[in-house]
């Protein structure tokens, strides 16, 4: 089953689009066994592994944007805060659970 962004986006909470819109191309990329490995490793919690398949395709200008746009909330949360690489830690994983559906979604459960 094959899916387009839109399609995609339409079945994501709104305040998470830009978030699959970002990391969509790289799914999509994926094979079908591609992808339920990449879930594999977030179910066995190899969340930076699962992170890094998904990194590596973005372009250097798409990378460092994203991590702009995230530093720049994680600082504002995080001012005076010891806990800032926990937060930084539950934004990954949330953004995570959020592709995990969505790869889901593609594969048509």
């Amino acid at each position: 089953m094959n899916m387009t962004l839109d399609e995609v986006l339409s079945k994501v909470p709104e305040k998470w689009r830009p978030v699959v819109a970002q990391y969509f191309p790289a799914l999509a990329a994926m094979t079908a066994e591609e992808i339920w490995a990449w879930i594999q490793l977030i179910l066995d919690g190899n969340t930076a592994e699962a992170l890094a398949k998904i990194v590596p395709s973005l372009s250097k200008a798409e990378f460092l944007a994203n991590f702009e746009a995230q530093d720049a909330a994680w600082a504002v949360a995080n001012a005076g805060n010891a806990q800032k690489m926990a937060l930084q830690r539950e934004a990954w994983s949330a953004v995570l659970r959020i592709l995990l559906a969505t790869a889901l979604a593609m594969v048509g459960l």
